[in-house]
C-alpha cells in the first residue's frame, strides 16, 4: 500500500467511524454562523471583538470531531492508547501523520462551507455588498488560518500526552481571548477589518494566508513524524476497529 492509498485509509476509517461525531460538529459550526448574524449589523463596530474570537478561536478547533475520544482525552489519553496500539501493527509513520492531516482538511471543509453558505445567505451585508469570489476569498482566508493552527494543535494532541494537550488548548485560549480583548479595546476587529479589505480587491491576505498554510502543513508533517518516531507509547488502552 502506498503512501496515498494508506494515509486515504487512516482517514477514512476514522471519518467513517466517527460520523455521528462529524454531525455534532455540523450542528455546532450552524449555531455559531447563526448567533453570529447580529454582530455583522453592528455599524460602530463595537461588537467585532466576538466575531474575532469566535473567527480566531473556534475556527482550529471545528477541524477536529466531536466525540467520545476528544472529550475525554485528559483522564484517559485515549490519543497516545490509539497511537500505542497503531504503532503494533505494520503502519509507516508517514501513513499515520497524514492521515490524520486527510482528516484535518476534509472535516475543516466541510464544516467552514456549511458556516460561510449560510452566512452569506443570512446576513445582507455579505450578499449585497460582497461579491461571490471576494466572499470566497474571505472564506478561504479563514480556512487557511484555522488549517494552520489546526496542525500546530495535531503535534499536541499526537504527540504528547492527554494533560500536555489539554494544557496547551488552555494556553491557548487565553492567549487568543487576550487578543482579541485587546483588539475589540481598539475598535480594531480583524474580521471586519478583511471583510473591508476584500471588498475592495486586496486579495493578497487570502494569498499569503495559503502560503502560510502550505509551509505549515509541510513543517508540521516533518516536526510530528519525527516527533510519533521519538516518543514514548506508556499508555496502553485497546480501541475498537
Amino acid at each position: 500500500m502506498n503512501l496515498r492509498q494508506g494515509a486515504w485509509h487512516i482517514a477514512k476509517h476514522e471519518l467513517t467511524r466517527d460520523w455521528v461525531g462529524i454531525l455534532f460538529t455540523f450542528l455546532f459550526s450552524l449555531y455559531l454562523a447563526l448567533i453570529t448574524i447580529a454582530v455583522y449589523n453592528d455599524t460602530e463596530r463595537i461588537m467585532s471583538w466576538v466575531l474575532d474570537m469566535i473567527f480566531i478561536v473556534t475556527f482550529p478547533s471545528l477541524a477536529f470531531v466531536m466525540n467520545k475520544t476528544t472529550m475525554r482525552f485528559w483522564r484517559e489519553d485515549t490519543f497516545t492508547g490509539k497511537l500505542a496500539e497503531w504503532r503494533t501493527l505494520p503502519i509507516p509513520l508517514s501513513h499515520l501523520v497524514i492521515g490524520r492531516m486527510l482528516q484535518l482538511v476534509m472535516v475543516l471543509a466541510l464544516v467552514l462551507t456549511l458556516f460561510f453558505t449560510t452566512q452569506y445567505i443570512l446576513v445582507d451585508r455579505l450578499h449585497d455588498h460582497l461579491s461571490i469570489g471576494a466572499y470566497l476569498l474571505f472564506a478561504l482566508f479563514w480556512y487557511f488560518y484555522a488549517l494552520s493552527m489546526a496542525v500546530l494543535y495535531v503535534y499536541f494532541e499526537i504527540g504528547h500526552t492527554g494533560k500536555a494537550y489539554a494544557m496547551f488548548c488552555y494556553i491557548s485560549v487565553v492567549v487568543y481571548v487576550a487578543i482579541c480583548g485587546v483588539l475589540g479595546f481598539f475598535n480594531a476587529g480583524i474580521v471586519l477589518g478583511l471583510l473591508d479589505g476584500l471588498e475592495k480587491g486586496q486579495w493578497w491576505f487570502t494569498a499569503a494566508a495559503f502560503l502560510v498554510c502550505v509551509i505549515t502543513m509541510y513543517l508540521g508533517y516533518m516536526i510530528i513524524k519525527k516527533r510519533l518516531k521519538n516518543r514514548h507509547y506508556t499508555k496502553k488502552i485497546t480501541v475498537s476497529s
